[in-house]
């Protein structure tokens, strides 16, 4: 089963041509345009996508070796949210009028779920504990099987990604600046500033960074050096990440671990993260550094998945973008 998938919740545009959960071309464009803004500026970021969409699908079609027209394609899905609902309308509007126009089915996909769904098709052992950390949400999730998702906690305030790059900013490392304050960090030692621990508790499935983050302010005020103000500043995220997926780890009895999400091509939270997995003889699933930030592969995998589970499923084609979820039990398929 051929299945085009677009992604466009934020500043990347992505398609990912599968066949089931199998990867036969994908193509991610950065857009550039925001590092002089210091962020994502979200008109910015949906004109990029109506500029740079067609372009994108057309090379990943010629990378697939696949004739470009209605009839290669089975079915169209696409991330109707949460993010940026003008960047999202961009890629549910194309794929839902592809499907109209070819009369193929269109799958409305959760992106939350989706960052999870990345590993679908993978050996994953149920129940499974799940750690999402991205630029926009962070939240610890219990996987009983691919049908059944309980969300146990998310971030208080800012996320760990949004964190990252805002401090990689104050630092003067531009945005995106999570990977410019990772490589610094290497540079610096951990315990030359003092930083909080919010929310230490490891038990409390709930995280806060906004406080962590005007700590680390008031430390460069004072006069802290930047590489060990970031290799402490990203200590003490990955301690909060790691202590709290881990304490819901032993809680659950977890046969497999899962992280996802753009966060977890942090070295630090990699490292940890391998190495708890060794020492519980627990099993880690830990997206490659290229997936862990925004893709289509995982938008795919996650409508596979749907279909692989309901082979009927569709959703209405007035399924609509939204920029906040809210919820208990998370699912891949968000419109019906």
């Amino acid at each position: 089963m051929k299945i085009l998938a677009v992604e466009t919740s934020c500043d990347d545009t992505a398609v990912a041509l599968l066949d089931g959960t199998d990867l036969l071309a994908e193509e991610i464009r950065h857009q550039d345009v925001h590092s002089a803004h210091g962020g994502v500026v979200p008109e910015l970021a949906s004109r990029n996508h109506l500029e740079t969409l067609p372009s994108v699908i057309g090379d990943v079609f010629a990378k697939a070796g696949v004739p470009n027209f209605p009839g290669t394609i089975d079915v169209y899905a696409a991330t109707a949210g949460p993010g940026l609902v003008g960047s999202l309308l961009v890629g549910l509007s194309w794929a839902k009028a592809a499907a109209w126009s070819s009369g193929k089915p269109f799958l409305g996909i959760n992106h939350l779920a989706a960052h999870l769904f990345l590993h679908y098709g993978k050996p994953v052992k149920f129940p499974a504990a799940a750690l999402l950390a991205s630029g926009g949400h962070t939240c610890l999730l219990r996987m009983d099987s691919w049908e059944r998702i309980t969300m146990l906690g998310c971030t208080r305030d800012d996320a760990a990604g949004e964190s990252f790059d805002k401090t990689a900013k104050l630092l003067g490392l531009g945005y995106p600046g999570g990977a410019a304050l990772d490589a610094l960090a290497e540079r610096g030692d951990p315990s030359a500033v003092h930083l909080p621990s919010p929310l230490h508790d490891p038990s409390l499935p709930e995280f806060s960074f906004s406080g962590l983050k005007t700590a680390a302010r008031i430390a460069l005020e004072k006069g802290a050096d930047p590489a060990d103000l970031a290799a402490s500043f990203r200590l003490r995220v990955v301690d909060s990440l790691v202590s709290k997926f881990l304490h819901q780890c032993r809680e659950i009895g977890a046969a497999s671990m899962v992280a996802a999400g753009g966060v977890t091509a942090n070295s630090l939270l990699r490292n940890r993260l391998s190495r708890a997995s060794a020492l519980l003889g627990i099993p880690l699933f830990l997206p490659d550094v290229e997936h862990s930030t925004d893709n289509a592969l995982m938008v795919g995998r996650a409508a596979a998945a749907v279909l692989d589970s309901d082979p009927s499923a569709r959703s209405s084609l007035q399924c609509n973008a939204f920029s906040r979820w809210t919820g208990s039990g998370l699912s891949p398929l968000c419109c019906h």
